[in-house]
């Protein structure tokens, strides 16, 4: 018989999740609630969508019982697959981040940095600067949508010297 204490959870979108306390404990905003409330309360999430839980769940049933690996800090400039993969902890959370257009990552790092997930705010933070290694200026700016106001003149100039 399982006796595994379970916690409602409702998201922006109106759906009800149940969810099993022995997980939600990387998840500080939760677990600050959980001390305040009681045991039968649904905890509304305002700042997540069901999309975003599910995908929190998810990794938070992986790391249940163990930590993510420590992300390099400064993240290298330049950087390959297999480096990458060699900052995880597993091949699951190298599938786990390909699911993520960056559209996803961002909503998934807002919600995750709403529940207080550090772990979680890490590693999809270390995708996002994945996926800048290696652009160059443009490269980056069509891929993160970022326009800029400088003129072909000042990126030029700017361009000549390296970044440290």
């Amino acid at each position: 018989m399982n006796n595994t204490k379970i916690v409602k959870l409702k998201t922006n979108d109106n759906k009800i999740f149940e969810v099993p306390i022995d997980i939600l404990h990387k998840a500080k905003f939760i677990s600050d609630i959980l001390e305040s409330t009681n045991d039968d309360e649904v905890i509304l999430l305002k700042e997540v969508d069901s999309i975003n839980l599910e995908r929190i769940i998810d990794y938070l049933n992986h790391y249940k019982d163990m930590e993510p690996k420590e992300i390099p800090k400064p993240f290298p400039e330049e950087t390959d697959e297999t480096f990458f993969k060699s900052i995880l902890n597993d091949e699951w959370t190298f599938e786990y981040l390909q699911k993520f257009n960056l559209d996803n990552l961002f909503n998934l790092i807002n919600s995750a940095e709403y529940l207080k997930i550090d772990g979680l705010v890490s590693l999809l933070s270390a995708k996002v600067a994945y996926e800048m290694c290696n652009c160059s200026i443009d490269a980056a700016r069509n891929k993160f949508g970022i326009e800029s106001d400088m003129t072909e003149e000042e990126v030029a100039e700017f361009d000549k010297y390296p970044l440290d």
